[in-house]
């Protein structure tokens, strides 16, 4: 009896583990050949009417057309892009939950605004980088970065600075002070459009602002525009020098990107990364994208893993020289 018992037992364990097993081993790949299946969520970590927003908005779009669902894009605002990033995070990792990334991520781990980082993530598709550029209000005295920088050197701290606290909206004006050897005084505001609002309302004397993101203001004269991040000039506003021709030597760019939960499975994981590429290889994105002072920057899931790895390590010591970083 008792051998009997035993048997019966070993065999219903061996079901129940069979049962359990079998489906997970080759879930991944079922999944991914029926996906999507319904509307996809795309978290847009950020409020409405930013540059992030924008360009998100833009993939979400195309990418619809390429997957033939509803990508729905879901702004979820809070702690420079962490609140929406842990909701993300805390999904279902079953490819209906995408999150909206840039360096943000690496800039508020580093920072101690948060706990989590890239990796804790499924990286994806790189899919654009932004260069920003430095405004003030235009009623302001200086027309260049180099008055800014003759001006904080007579008057170390006072010159206030817009930033979103463990952005890397922070990280400008720390790579700024740095290379021209200069204080501000760094105000904290909570995203692109209420760092916008309080450079053009004069609240604060200095901002970083893209060109997506500051359209309208430059277009009505609301925003001074004295100097550009990137290593070129931009050829949306040719007229604006870069930092580096006014002797600072700072190149700096938001990188977006698209992760997912972590453990998504390769194959869906895959999957997004090819429709992502179709995307960026589109001419309506580019199109849409260059409208916006951006540029398409594609990598690839592997490419785009060792991507953030050295951006880590770049941005780590950049804010080691800036004293930002937390120890």
């Amino acid at each position: 009896m008792y051998s009997r018992l035993t048997c019966i037992i070993a065999l219903v364990g061996l079901f129940l583990l069979t049962a359990c097993s079998s489906p997970s081993s080759g879930s991944g790949e079922e999944a991914a050949a029926n996906y999507p299946s319904k509307d996809i969520q795309l978290v847009v970590p950020w409020d409405a009417g930013g540059d992030t927003d924008a360009i998100n908005r833009i993939v979400a779009e195309e990418l619809e057309k390429e997957l033939g669902q509803s990508v729905v894009v879901k702004n979820v605002a809070g702690g420079s892009g962490v609140i929406g990033a842990q909701q993300a995070m805390q999904a279902n990792n079953d490819g209906y939950t995408l999150l909206a990334i840039h360096d943000s991520v690496a800039m508020s781990q580093l920072t101690g605004q948060s706990d989590f980082g890239y990796f804790d993530f499924e990286p994806v598709s790189l899919m654009t980088s932004t260069y920003q550029l430095v405004a003030t209000n235009p009623s302001n005295p200086w027309d260049s970065m180099e008055d800014v920088v003759q001006d904080a050197k007579a008057k170390p701290g006072e010159i206030t600075y817009a930033a979103s606290i463990g952005s890397t909206s922070q990280l400008e004006p720390a790579l700024i002070q740095t290379a021209a050897d200069i204080q501000f005084n760094i105000v904290g505001y909570d995203g692109t459009a209420k760092r916008m609002k309080a450079v053009v309302a004069n609240d604060v004397s200095l901002g970083s602002v893209s060109i997506a993101a500051g359209k309208d203001y430059m277009e009505d004269e609301r925003m001074k525009l004295l100097g550009y991040t990137g290593e070129e000039r931009s050829p949306e506003l040719p007229e604006v020098p870069t930092l580096k021709e006014q002797g600072i030597d700072v190149i700096n760019a938001a990188n977006r990107g698209i992760v997912v939960p972590k453990d998504t499975p390769e194959a869906i994981v895959s999957k997004l990364n090819e429709a992502l590429e179709k995307v960026a290889n589109s001419p309506s994105f580019k199109e849409k994208i260059a409208s916006l002072g951006t540029e398409v920057n594609f990598k690839g899931t592997e490419a785009y893993i060792e991507f953030l790895k050295k951006s880590e390590e770049d941005m780590k010591g950049s804010l080691e020289k800036s004293g930002l970083l937390d120890k």
